[in-house]
């Protein structure tokens, strides 16, 4: 496994081990972050609402880990996308009070291990169709009954979609100066297009 990612899972892990008053103090929080804690836009991806929540995003993170680029940069790709996606919540769901989870920063860990197989590759076409289907069917369905029951909360949809989009502008940004080198090795090939960068309204959410 990528010891970047390694970390991170370790990472999700111990904060989770931490109890509720790390995750309250870590967790996104709209009023918070208005008041000057933007940390939380970032760090609120990191806890999670139980071990179950925290066990399925660590397993995401480890599964995603196999496939994407070894050149990747973990912590600069996950702070990035986290920021993102807190940045997009906030701007765009203001009645969205708190959430938790980091299966927002592994929709966008997808579409940068997936996107640049696709046009050549059946499988992670398909793989990503459904994670954009998926999305979207949350987004449209409001989250079901049943994953609040198992997961403590609906899954924010928003969160998928903005991790989405995340990682394909990572992956499609043009090559940053210090990276042309690295297109030249096969081996570095995916260093080039950005992938070297490295919870409901008035209720928790999961996302």
């Amino acid at each position: 496994m990528h010891p970047g990612f390694l970390a991170v899972a370790v990472l999700m892990l111990a904060l989770q081990a931490g109890g509720a008053g790390v995750a309250d103090a870590l967790r996104y929080e709209r009023t918070a972050i208005a008041g000057g804690e933007l940390w939380r836009l970032v760090s609120g991806h990191f806890v999670h609402l139980g071990w179950t929540h925290c066990l399925l995003n660590v397993g995401g993170v480890a599964a995603l880990a196999m496939i994407l680029p070894a050149p990747l940069r973990a912590w600069r790709c996950s702070v990035l996308l986290g920021m993102f996606i807190g940045l997009v919540l906030f701007a765009m769901l203001p009645g969205l009070k708190h959430y938790a989870g980091f299966s927002g920063i592994n929709y966008g860990l997808a579409a940068l291990a997936l996107l640049p197989r696709a046009r050549g590759e059946a499988v992670a076409a398909l793989v990503l169709a459904a994670l954009v289907v998926r999305a979207v069917w949350q987004w449209l369905d409001g989250g079901s009954a049943a994953d609040a029951a198992w997961l403590g909360a609906p899954p924010l949809a928003a969160a998928h979609l903005a991790g989405l989009a995340g990682g394909a502008m990572m992956r499609l940004r043009p090559a940053m100066p210090g990276e042309a080198s690295a297109t030249r090795s096969p081996r570095n090939r995916y260093r080039a297009g950005g992938s070297e960068l490295v919870t409901q309204a008035d209720r928790d959410a999961e996302h």
